[in-house]
């Protein structure tokens, strides 16, 4: 039994969007290789590896590389980002996620709440098992996170 969530957005982005965002989410939806820079905080909890004993202090640590939210997996993603000029840019997704997923998805989605365009719903979060789905809702410029994000993510340094 797998372990995944399917994502789905659909969202209206402000025009104001800097070049480094662009070029960031460009890579995200698989147009783009990955950009000197990331600037949406999908990178912050990337998972390090132990190179030895994790007790030494002076144990190296392997950090994995970080990895586009919606190209990783080509067979279990769709997405794209289309421009609306002059009125902003437009982004579609469709994601398979495992929880292990979770810590970029919800820098993610905070990166995203203040530069969606209108309030209201932009997608859902589904266990694949379940028949019903958890909205994704912009509310006050913040996306409102899923159950099973929070649930993934507390123990993180917000």
């Amino acid at each position: 039994m797998a372990d995944l969530y399917e994502l789905i957005l659909d969202v209206d982005l402000v025009p104001t969007l800097t070049g480094d965002e662009l070029a960031e989410l460009r890579w995200h939806v698989g147009e783009t290789p990955q950009p000197d820079r990331l600037v949406l905080g999908t990178d912050r909890f990337l998972p390090a590896f132990p190179l030895g004993d994790p007790t030494d202090p002076d144990c190296e640590w392997q950090t994995d590389d970080p990895q586009p939210l919606f190209a990783a997996e080509p067979d279990a993603s769709e997405a794209a980002l289309t421009s609306r000029s002059p009125d902003g840019w437009h982004l579609t997704a469709r994601q398979d996620l495992h929880p292990d997923q979770f810590p970029a998805l919800r820098a993610f989605l905070d990166w995203l709440g203040p530069r969606a365009s209108t309030p209201g719903p932009i997608g859902h979060l589904r266990w694949h098992e379940d028949t019903d789905s958890e909205p994704l809702l912009v509310e006050n410029r913040t996306i409102k996170l899923p159950t099973a994000v929070i649930d993934h993510t507390q123990d993180l340094p917000w």
